[in-house]
Order: structure tokens, then C-alpha cells, then sequence
């Protein structure tokens, strides 16, 4: 199974393990984009990151984390519990309770949605 379950979220946060789910792509000045979330647990507590690099990724080169150009990090901010912080990352940056994977698993998203033919929308929901 590729998403941590529920019942283990906070936990592998406690653990010091970072939780990270793919947004999906877009553009930026004309150049098409992906992003996605981490929740980084620190001594201060889970800090909310959003990262959007370029989307020049192929069935070749999956590794989002390593691709050139211009890249955006971006510490949203901290907030004090794992609660809080599932509870902003769905209600302010769009994030699905369910789609929650442990730290480099979001290359596999990113290879289901270039196989998904790059919707504008994701993940795919079927009506």
C-alpha cells in the first residue's frame, strides 16, 4: 500500500518521520510546474513546507526532488501538533486526508500523474 494509513499518521510524524503528498501540477510565467507538501516534524514542532519545481520530469528521471530550474521552497509555517497540522494542510492548502505517503514515495505520484497524461486536476477523482 502506497499511503500511510490513517491510523498511523501522527505517529510516524512522532517517530521524527516526515509525511509528504503530491499536488499535482500547473503553470508558472508560462512553464509548466508540480508541488507538493511535507510535514517536517522538528523539536518546535510540524513544520508545513510546499515545494514547486519544474515539471521536466520523464519515465526516465522521476527523482522531483533533484530537478533543475527554478525551484520554490517554501515553509507555510509551524504549527504545534500533527492534528493541526492535517488540519491546515486540508483546509488551507487542498490536501486529501488519504493521500498522505512516507518521504520519496512522492515520486511514484508524480510517475502516475505523468502517466495520467498530466490532468490539471489531481488526483483523478471518477465520478
Amino acid at each position: 500500500m502506497r499511503y500511510v494509513s490513517q491510523g498511523f499518521l501522527e505517529s510516524t510524524l512522532r517517530r521524527g518521520k516526515s509525511l509528504e503528498q503530491f499536488m499535482g501540477g500547473g503553470t508558472r510565467d508560462g512553464e509548466r510546474v508540480i508541488s507538493h507538501l511535507e510535514l517536517r516534524p522538528t523539536p518546535g514542532g510540524i513544520e508545513i513546507w510546499r515545494f514547486v519545481v519544474p515539471d521536466i520530469g520523464s519515465s526516465e528521471c522521476l527523482d522531483l526532488y533533484d530537478f533543475g530550474g527554478e525551484k520554490d521552497e517554501e515553509l507555510i509555517c509551524v504549527v504545534a501538533s500533527a492534528a493541526d497540522a492535517f488540519s491546515y494542510a486540508q483546509s488551507r492548502l487542498g490536501a486529501l486526508c488519504n493521500r498522505w505517503v512516507n518521504e520519496g514515495v512522492t515520486q511514484d505520484e508524480y510517475a502516475d500523474f505523468m502517466a495520467a497524461g498530466r490532468p490539471l486536476r489531481w488526483p483523478i477523482v471518477s465520478a
